[in-house]
């Protein structure tokens, strides 16, 4: 299972810019839950690890089904920590390694359709939104559920 965060301030939405076999896109920050951890907890641990930041998980606002992987996002808050600082294993990698590049980035809301931010419903969702931020809060309420081809 992967665990991601959906970080939203008003510099727009953090995301990973990834750059692999000369295709640039970019993600939520998240990474894979590891044994004896929860998927809330992943979350916070991969925010930190790629972001730099420690954030505060508001709860699940969405479930992304990928072929037969499920991915769960978490709404965060930052607390504490400086954006960009991450130090995971992967923020090292070139461009050119198998693979490639990471670097934490802000996307502007209105640019995360063309940006091709993934998973592609959260992006285009938050995207049509009149208001992301009460858009993610009525998903706390009751996480949105996304079929992802």
């Amino acid at each position: 299972m992967r665990a991601g965060i959906v970080l939203l301030t008003r510099d727009g939405v953090a995301a990973i810019e990834r750059v692999r076999d000369g295709m640039t896109y970019h993600v939520l920050p998240g990474g894979q839950v590891e044994d004896g951890e929860s998927a809330a907890e992943a979350a916070r641990r991969e925010a930190f690890e790629e972001l730099g930041v420690l954030v505060k998980i508001r709860g699940l606002v969405a479930v992304v089904h990928f072929g037969l992987r499920t991915q769960q996002y978490f709404l965060a808050e930052q607390i504490g920590g400086e954006f960009g600082t991450g130090d995971g294993p992967e923020l090292g990698s070139s461009a050119e390694s198998e693979r490639g590049s990471y670097r934490a980035v802000w996307l502007p809301v209105s640019e995360l359709v063309e940006r091709e931010l993934k998973p592609k419903p959260i992006a285009a969702t938050l995207t049509g939104a009149p208001d992301p931020e009460w858009l993610l809060d009525g998903w706390l309420e009751s996480p949105v559920v996304f079929e992802e081809v």
